[in-house]
C-alpha cells in the first residue's frame, strides 16, 4: 500500500512516516496541496491512502479533501484528516466533505497504524470489487464495459497527444467457433477461449488493452503505426493458428481473423463506437474472403470508402 503524506510541519511528518512504515507501507510525501493534487490525479501514481493535515498554508486539508473527491478517481484514496484541534465540529466537518477518518494530535501510535490498516482493507476490498466488474470470468481479459472505457481513456490521451503518434483498435473472432461448440461442445469451447486470449495477451504490451468483447469477439487497442499494425496482426494470427490444441486426446484447428482500423489525432475526436464499427466492416471483409487473415485501413480511409 502506497501511504501520501501531506503536512507542511517536518517533524510531524517524520513521525506519521515512522508510522506507515512500522505499519508496512509505503511513505510518499509533499509539503503542500498543489503537489498532493498533482500525484493523486495521475493513473499511475494515485496513492491508496492520504494522510493530510488540517493545517496548511494556502489550501488547507479541508479544501485538498473536497480537490480530491472531485477528481472522481476510479479507486478513491481512504483519507486520514489529522489536526491538534479537536472541537467536535471540526472532524464533522472533514467527514462531511469526504475524509474518511479523523485523527487527533498527538497521534497514538498503535491506534492511528490500526487505522490504516482498516484503510488498506477498505481500499483492497475497492480494488477486488472493480476487477470483479471490469473483468471477463472465463478468460480473465477485461470484459465489454472495462474494454470501452479503457479505449476512451486511450483516446483522450491521443487527442492531447504533441507527438506524431497513431493508435489501432482491433477486432478479432475465433474462425467457425460455433462449429467448435457443436463439435465438441461448450468445455472445450471454452478451453480454446481461454487458450486463444492467454496468447491474445502475450502478443501486446503490458500497458495495452485486450478484452473479450462477447462470444468469440475479442477486442485489442494498442499504440502503433498502420505498418506497425500489420506486425502485430501477423504475430498474433500465426501465434493462435500454429498452436496445438488439445484437450482429451482431442487436437483442433484454430485460426482468428481480424480487423484493425488506425487511427491519428485528428481522429481522435469521434466516439469509439464509430472506431469499433469500422474494424468490425474490416473483419467481415477477411470473414468474406477465407478467413484466418487480417485487414488494416486507416480510419480516414474506411470512413470515406464507406
Amino acid at each position: 500500500m502506497h501511504v501520501l503524506i501531506v503536512d507542511d510541519n517536518d517533524i510531524d511528518c517524520l513521525i506519521t512516516i515512522s508510522f506507515v512504515e512500522k505499519a508496512g507501507m509505503n511513505a510518499i510525501t509533499v509539503n503542500n496541496a498543489t503537489k498532493a493534487l498533482e500525484i493523486t490525479s495521475k493513473r499511475d501514481t494515485t496513492p491508496d491512502i492520504i494522510v493530510v493535515d488540517w493545517m496548511m498554508p494556502e489550501v488547507n486539508g479541508l479544501e485538498l479533501c473536497q480537490k480530491i473527491r472531485a477528481l472522481n478517481l476510479t479507486i478513491t484514496p481512504y483519507i486520514i484528516m489529522v489536526t491538534s484541534n479537536s472541537l467536535g465540529q471540526i472532524e464533522q466537518t472533514a467527514l462531511e466533505v469526504g475524509a474518511d477518518d479523523f485523527v487527533e494530535k498527538p497521534i497514538h501510535g498503535a491506534v492511528f497504524i490500526a487505522r490504516l490498516k482498516v484503510g488498506a482493507r477498505i481500499v483492497a476490498m475497492q480494488k477486488k470489487l472493480l476487477s470483479l466488474a471490469d473483468t471477463d470470468e472465463l478468460t480473465g481479459l477485461l470484459n465489454r464495459r472495462a474494454a470501452i472505457k479503457a479505449c476512451e481513456i486511450h483516446l483522450a490521451r491521443l487527442a492531447r497527444s504533441d507527438k506524431p503518434v497513431s493508435h489501432c483498435l482491433i477486432i478479432a473472432d475465433i474462425d467457425f467457433f460455433k462449429n467448435i461448440n457443436d463439435t465438441y461442445g461448450h468445455q472445450i469451447g471454452d478451453r480454446v477461449l481461454n487458450d486463444v486470449s492467454n496468447r491474445m495477451r502475450n502478443s501486446i504490451r503490458p500497458f495495452e488493452t485486450a478484452a473479450r468483447f462477447g462470444g468469440e469477439e475479442f477486442l485489442v487497442y494498442c499504440e502503433a503505426t498502420e505498418t506497425e499494425a500489420s506486425i502485430i496482426l501477423n504475430r498474433m494470427r500465426q501465434a493462435i493458428s500454429s498452436s496445438q490444441y488439445s484437450y482429451n486426446g482431442i487436437s483442433i484447428n484454430v485460426t482468428m481473423s481480424f480487423g484493425c482500423v488506425v487511427i491519428n489525432k485528428r481522429d481522435a475526436k469521434h466516439n469509439i463506437n464509430e472506431f469499433i464499427k469500422k474494424a468490425d466492416d474490416l473483419l467481415y471483409e477477411v470473414k468474406n474472403q477465407g478467413r484466418n487473415n487480417f485487414k488494416v485501413a486507416p480510419y480516414s480511409d474506411v470512413d470515406n470508402n464507406k
